[in-house]
């Protein structure tokens, strides 16, 4: 079962490698949902190597290559999933139909606050 979408934080210390994947063309693109989220409602799709620690080596190695949706805060500069990373765009992209609504929520008005978990009773 897939997670729902919600922010989280990308630490780069937690990365070998990373870069953003560009869209170029409207008419021409095999993933047209991820191109309109990333062009009309600034996501942005980054293929990710995190590092993972070998215990036979003892030193952290390089991990299997994965696609997320991502958002970047401008204040911090820092870079924030909203997907569960996923071994090809195409399974990103269906991810993405899955989940459109959600997304687009969680672009336009953040997370959803628990209010059982508000107490100064400000909400």
């Amino acid at each position: 079962m897939q997670q729902p979408p919600h922010k989280r934080l990308l630490d780069p210390d937690e990365l070998f490698a990373s870069r953003e994947i560009r869209f170029q063309d409207r008419r021409e693109s095999q993933y047209p949902l991820l191109m309109r989220l990333c062009s009309d409602f600034n996501f942005s799709v980054l293929q990710l190597q995190r590092k993972l620690f070998s215990h036979l080596s003892r030193k952290h190695v390089p991990g299997a290559l994965e696609f997320v949706l991502a958002t970047r805060d401008d204040t911090s500069q820092l870079w924030h999933s909203v997907s569960p990373g996923v071994a090809t765009l195409k399974a990103l992209d269906e991810y993405a139909k899955d989940y459109e609504v959600d997304l687009l929520h969680l672009q336009l008005f953040g997370e959803d606050i628990d209010v059982t978990q508000v107490n100064d009773g400000y909400y």
